[in-house]
Order: C-alpha cells, then sequence, then structure tokens
C-alpha cells in the first residue's frame, strides 16, 4: 500500500527527533555489527561481511542526523543530501571520507603525544626546513598508498555487500559461500576503524568544555560562510551520475598527486 502523504521521514524531522534517530540507528547497528561477529564464528563469512557492510550504512545515516540534531543543517542545504537514506553508494562515499579522516587522526594522535614527551626535539626540528619538508612529503606519498587503497576499496563495497547475500553468475557461479576469513577480517578491520572515529566524534558532542562548545558554533557558521554545504552537494551530484565513477576519478587524481610528489622529492 502506498503510504499517505504528509508523512515524516528523516528529511523533515525535526532537530529533536534527528537525535533520537540517530541513537536508534547507532543502535541497530551495534546489532548488525554483533550479529556479523556470530555468524563469523558460525564460520558464515560471506553473510557476516555483508552484515558488516550494512552496519556501516546504518552508523552514516546516524552520523549526519546527530550532526543535525546538534545544529548543522545537511538536510537544509545540502542539494541530493535526501540519497543518503536511499542511495547505498553514496553512504559508501562518506564512510570512505571518514575511514581516511581516521587514518590521519589517529597520525596526529601520535604526533602531539611524540610534541608532549620530547618538546624540546620539535623545537629543533623547526629549525631545520629542509628536513621537515622532506619528512612531511614522505610521510604523505606513504599515506597517499592508504588512501588509493581506500578509495578503491570503497568502490567496491556495494558488489561485497550484494556477494554476501545472494549467488550471481558472472561468467561463473558466485556465491557467498566464496567469502573467506581473511576477506571478513580486512572488511571487520577497515569497519572498526571507520566506527571507531565516528563514536568518538559523537562523544566529543557531550563535552561541557567551553571553549570547545565555541570552536563547535564557530565551524557550524562556516559551514555556511564558506559553502560547504553546496561543495558536498557538489560531490553528491558526483555519485549520483552513473556516467562516471567519482571514486574512480578520485583515485586518478591520488596517483597524479602522488608523482607530483614524487618530483618534488627529487629536488629536495
Amino acid at each position: 500500500m502506498p503510504k499517505p502523504k504528509g508523512n515524516k521521514n528523516f528529511m523533515t524531522i525535526s532537530r529533536k527527533e534527528c537525535l533520537t534517530a540517530s541513537t536508534h540507528l547507532l543502535e541497530n547497528a551495534e546489532c548488525l555489527y554483533n550479529d556479523a561477529q556470530l555468524l563469523a564464528k558460525n564460520n558464515s563469512f560471506g553473510r557476516a561481511t555483508s552484515m558488516l557492510i550494512h552496519s556501516t550504512e546504518e552508523t552514516m545515516k546516524a552520523f549526519i542526523l546527530f550532526l543535525d540534531g546538534n545544529g548543522f543543517q545537511f538536510r537544509k542545504n545540502t542539494n541530493g543530501i535526501n540519497n543518503l537514506f536511499v542511495n547505498h553508494s553514496l553512504r559508501y562515499g562518506l564512510a570512505m571520507v571518514l575511514s581516511v579522516l581516521h587514518i590521519f587522526s589517529e597520525d596526529l594522535k601520535h604526533f602531539l603525544q611524540r610534541v608532549r614527551n620530547e618538546p624540546g626535539k620539535l623545537i629543533y626540528l623547526s629549525k631545520d626546513r629542509a628536513t621537515i619538508e622532506r619528512k612531511f612529503l614522505e610521510y604523505l606519498k606513504e599515506k597517499l598508498k592508504i588512501v588509493l587503497f581506500e578509495v578503491i576499496w570503497f568502490s567496491k563495497a556495494e558488489f561485497l555487500r550484494q556477494d554476501g547475500f545472494y549467488v550471481d553468475y558472472v561468467d561463473k557461479i558466485k556465491t557467498p559461500l566464496e567469502i573467506d576469513e581473511n576477506e571478513y577480517n580486512e572488511v571487520l578491520i577497515r569497519i572498526n576503524g571507520m566506527r571507531s572515529f565516528v563514536l568518538s566524534l559523537i562523544e566529543s558532542f557531550k563535552s561541557d568544555d567551553e571553549e570547545f562548545n565555541t570552536q563547535l558554533e564557530k565551524l557550524k557558521k562556516q559551514f555556511l560562510k564558506d559553502g560547504w554545504y553546496q561543495k558536498i552537494g557538489g560531490l553528491i551530484a558526483m555519485f549520483r551520475d552513473r556516467k562516471t565513477n567519482p571514486l574512480e576519478n578520485l583515485s586518478i587524481a591520488i596517483n597524479e598527486f602522488s608523482n607530483e610528489i614524487q618530483s618534488k622529492q627529487e629536488f629536495i
């Protein structure tokens, strides 16, 4: 039966309702995550892998609603954001961005810890700009390899989700039973990193620190002032364009950037 017109949905609920919906989505994501691990214990790695990916999708929806519930305006100002709630590939794009941010955030944590432990070493290095630039380029080049791997992996996530549930025939029989423990663990490691990053961000919003809350309000205004919602809308349009593969184009851009870094290193 068609739904009566006027029913509320994720795009029309209030800020308070966004927070409630986000909580339910995160709870469901947690259940799917736990179910995946139970399936894996029974050696059903194909279905376990699909459940992990579904868990990620619920987490992505929860994340956007949580941000809007805290005063951001993604649903109001981002063209095409409604597709996040119906389009698998769009959720993978967001998950990929968060996964990459997680990679850099972990390195930033380690760097800040080293600064705290060895402040004198940083002061010494700051006087040698050539060394700093060389080390930064080396770091960036290595990280771009990881970023490229993430882009490629998430571009195939939808196929992996389907392969874990359904038998298909593409030149030969494909069955969920073909997905082994190694493939499952590869997905689990990636999901764990992204999941940890999102949950940490959500937890940070509970801070009573006055400076944090001040900076958060500035960030909300910055998103409007600098047109970030419009830019994100442009990215969504790329993902919706079936004539192009945005992740494939991104991988090409990353390779070109990596080659540019290589050429810079040769002159240092």
